[in-house]
């Protein structure tokens, strides 16, 4: 079975969350390409896609949310799971939903996981540093990868499945 996993990242930390999650899919005998979603031509090739993103204020990067939409009809009839990476990542209960569980709902994907990213100051633009001032969220690398490699497992175990069946 061969397994696209696709990223929108901006400053890498959520392309590496991608490259781990694509590493342990390899782990299991699965053909693995790992892209950046803007690099992405068509996805007729994969049986089952692996999406994800850095996510900025409830949205997913324009990229990886282009991917969802350029291709929702034939992401509807593949196996598909979704991943978000950013600071908010635990929903609370009354909490409004974000751009990416919409995109799962709408494509059927089998889950959507979120996990913890990183803001390293100095490489964020003038902009960004504004907002995360006015924002004053905790600064540096909260990523678990540890988390990310259990997920994975966890889709790999049910690609296993997938196969079989």
């Amino acid at each position: 079975m061969k397994v696209l996993v696709a990223v929108g990242s901006k400053y890498g930390a959520t392309r590496e969350v991608a490259r781990k999650i694509a590493e342990v899919i390899g782990e299991h005998g699965f053909e693995v390409d790992c892209e950046d979603a803007c690099d992405v031509q068509g996805i007729h090739y994969y049986e089952a896609v692996i999406l994800g993103s850095a996510v900025y204020g409830g949205l997913w990067r324009r990229d990886a949310s282009g991917l969802v939409k350029e291709h929702r009809d034939e992401l509807r009839a593949k196996d598909v799971w979704i991943f978000s990476v950013g600071m908010e990542t635990v929903v609370k209960p009354g909490q409004p939903l974000d751009e990416a569980d919409g995109f799962a709902r709408e494509i059927s994907a089998h889950e959507h996981a979120r996990f913890a990213g990183a803001i390293d100051w100095d490489r964020l633009n003038v902009g960004e540093k504004a907002l995360i001032k006015a924002l004053n969220p905790p600064l540096g690398d909260f990523r678990d990868l540890t988390a990310v490699r259990d997920w994975a497992e966890g889709v790999a175990t049910q690609l296993e499945q997938i196969a079989a069946a």
